[in-house]
Order: structure tokens, then sequence, then C-alpha cells
């Protein structure tokens, strides 16, 4: 039977995570973890043209020099991406415990592997084949990036305006659920497919008076 992995979200901010390498993959890597909030730093004696912006106007600390196992004790989250094999595999072997690693291309080295990403605002979506086949990945990411349009970004951030509100003002447990349910119908749907927030907010209260008579 084939490994299977543990699927988690890592909430990441103000963390300490290293990027061995300087290339192109490693600027998608360091990209994807500044947008978890992470605290980035990047081994690298070169740079793409982006990462070096990122580190002239400081927003990835930029160690600019060969690997060194030293470069990793303060990193909970590491990322070998370099286009040098021998490199990656000496990232891997100085992981500490407690450190989590990804090797680019290796997920027989990595404690973690980065799936392919859809991200409609609060939705996300995510796609591994485990390492079997990055490509299918990516193609069955394109899909669900075509079926789960930017609507998305709207509807999940109301939804989590409403649930916020919901809770703070119901209190019974079932009134809460039938909200809940009536915000997912076609109906908040099209409305939100209109940005039409005014219209969400009155659709919302009607929901809360009928759930109020709920025991």
């Amino acid at each position: 039977m084939a490994e299977r992995s543990y699927p988690a979200l890592l909430r990441i901010e103000g963390m300490n995570c290293a990027v061995v390498g300087g290339g192109h993959v490693a600027f998608r890597k360091v990209n994807s973890l500044l947008d978890a909030g992470a605290c980035v730093t990047v081994i690298s004696p070169l740079l793409t043209d982006e990462l070096a912006e990122y580190a002239s106007n400081n927003t990835v600390i930029w160690k600019k020099k060969r690997f060194e196992a030293d470069d990793l004790i303060d990193a909970v989250l590491v990322i070998a991406a370099t286009d040098q094999p021998d490199v990656n595999v000496a990232v891997r072997e100085a992981i500490r415990p407690g450190q989590w690693i990804a090797v680019a291309d290796r997920p027989d080295l990595s404690t973690f592997i980065v799936p392919a990403q859809v991200r409609r605002g609060r939705l996300l979506l995510t796609v591994s084949t485990e390492g079997a086949s990055p490509g299918l990945s990516r193609r069955i990411a394109r899909e669900l990036a075509a079926q789960y349009d930017e609507t998305y970004d709207i509807y999940t951030e109301w939804l989590a305006d409403s649930r916020k509100i919901v809770l703070e003002q119901i209190d019974h447990p079932a009134a809460r659920r039938s909200i809940f349910a009536g915000l997912l119908t076609d109906e908040f749907w099209t409305i939100a497919s209109n940005n039409d927030r005014s219209t969400w907010d009155v659709e919302l209260k009607k929901l809360m008076r009928k759930a109020e008579r709920i025991e």
C-alpha cells in the first residue's frame, strides 16, 4: 500500500521560514509563504530580479551565500528549491527535529508536500497526487479554477461576515444552523454574483428574524 499523507492547513503567520534557492521555483515558493504571513529568509548566492526586489525592500531576508546547515537554525519550515540535486539533499540532511521540509521535485525527501492550489477569497481548493504526478494536480487545479470563479471571492467574504453576525446575535444552535443553511441557497449566491451587498444584508436580516422563531 502506498504511503498516505495527512492533509492539514498550516497557520505560519509570523513564523520563520527558509527557502534555499534563488530561481523561479524559489520565487513561487517565497510568494506562497509571504501570502501566509511568514517571515521568509532566502539563502542563495544569486536571485531572480523579482526576488532581488523583495530583498531590496526588506520583504524577505537575503543571505547572499551558498547553503550551510546553520542557515536553518531558526526555521520552522524549510523549502529546498535549487536546481542542484546535491544541494537539495544537503538541505534535507541538515533538518533538525521539529523542522518541516519540502524538497522541490523530491517528495520522497519531503516531510510535507505543497499541493496545487486555487484560491478564491477565503475559499482554498488544493489538489495533490502525493507526488505521483504534479502535472495532473496542476491540470485538475486549472479545471477547478474555471468552475469556481472570482464570484467566490465575494461570496466567501460575505459568508464570513454573516457568520460573525449570527454567532454574536443568535444563541440557539438550531436557529444558527437554519441561517447558515439559508446562506448557501441559490438566492444568496445570485446576490453575491451581482455584488449587491445591500440586498444581501436585507435578506440576512429576514433569515435571522425567521430563525428567531425556532425553539
